[in-house]
């Protein structure tokens, strides 16, 4: 009985190790065949995801208007007066105000872009110069006829606020600065005038505007103040430089809700009543497009939308 039970302890042994054996085997993990055809498609969605998140947050960082943006005091309706609504009988033919609306901030936004491209509105567009859209978009623009302007980008006040590629700063030398803007120009090769992309620190500095101004009338080009502050420089300058010259009365969308644009161009309308034309100023988003979208017919009504280069003087 002893004999037996040695002789069947190294059969037992080995009966247990061949099932571990075969256990193990069959939860094998899978093979890199395997997971390249299962895994491949999720790590490409997850990197897709990843650099669309990415291309979100520079547009994010680079598109940005400025904040607590001041109103020109001419512009400024008095106390108490009514804003008259775009829904107001329309003004005979040729006694109608005009008005000019800028989309700044071009080039970025591609779907949003080719769509305020397409409207009928003789809108006039400013174009980032290092956009990825730019090149493209612009010649759309001009094929169009309208009026395209290289939306130069300055120091703000606030370093938070990044102007992004091809940005102008006061540490910069007069060489650096007439250098960028040849270069920010020649990056929008069918602009006829220039206006700036924030800049409130950068454009309250007389001898930096007269340096970028330089540049501009060397090419027979126009300055639109986009008025990011109250103390730029650049309409004044621009005027005593001899330069065609005006500067934004109304920016659109600070607020990006429909209704709110749509009172803004009521605002718009009412300043041109007032004082025979008016420059407003908006930016690629979808509020914005509603916004005109809704607003377009009554405008056509009530003003005549002209392109930017007639209000200059």
């Amino acid at each position: 009985m002893r004999s037996r039970q040695i002789f069947n302890r190294p059969v037992l042994l080995y009966t247990i190790l061949l099932l571990f054996m075969v256990g193990l085997s069959s939860c094998r993990s899978p093979s890199k065949e395997d997971t390249t055809v299962v895994e491949k498609p999720a790590r490409s969605a997850l990197l897709e995801k990843k650099q669309k998140e990415q291309k979100e947050q520079k547009e994010q960082k680079i598109v940005f208007e400025e904040p607590d943006l001041p109103q020109p005091h001419d512009a400024q309706l008095e106390v108490g007066e009514d804003v008259p609504s775009c829904e107001t009988e329309p003004v005979p033919v040729g006694k109608k105000p005009k008005i000019a609306i800028i989309i700044d901030d071009m080039g970025y936004h591609q779907q949003i872009g080719n769509s305020l491209l397409a409207m009928n509105m003789n809108l006039t567009f400013s174009f980032l110069p290092k956009a990825p859209f730019t090149l493209e978009q612009e010649e759309q623009a001009w094929q169009q006829g309208r009026d395209i302007l290289v939306h130069m980008p300055m120091e703000a006040r606030d370093s938070a606020w990044d102007p992004g590629p091809g940005a102008l700063y006061l540490k910069f030398s007069s060489q650096e600065i007439r250098t960028t803007v040849a270069e920010n120009l020649t990056a929008v090769p069918h602009a006829i005038g220039s206006n700036n992309h924030m800049g409130s620190r950068f454009t309250e500095n007389r001898a930096a505007m007269y340096e970028v101004l330089s540049v501009l009338k060397q090419r027979g080009l126009f300055f639109i103040d986009s008025y990011t502050t109250a103390q730029s420089t650049g309409f004044d300058e621009a005027r005593k430089m001899g330069i065609p010259t005006a500067r934004r009365h109304v920016f659109l969308d600070n607020v990006k809700e429909q209704d709110k644009i749509c009172r803004q161009l009521e605002q718009l309308v009412a300043l041109a009543r007032k004082n025979g034309w008016a420059i407003g100023i908006g930016h690629p988003n979808q509020a914005t497009l509603k916004a005109l979208i809704r607003c377009r017919k009554q405008l056509l009504e009530n003003v005549d939308i002209v392109s930017v280069h007639t209000l200059v003087k």
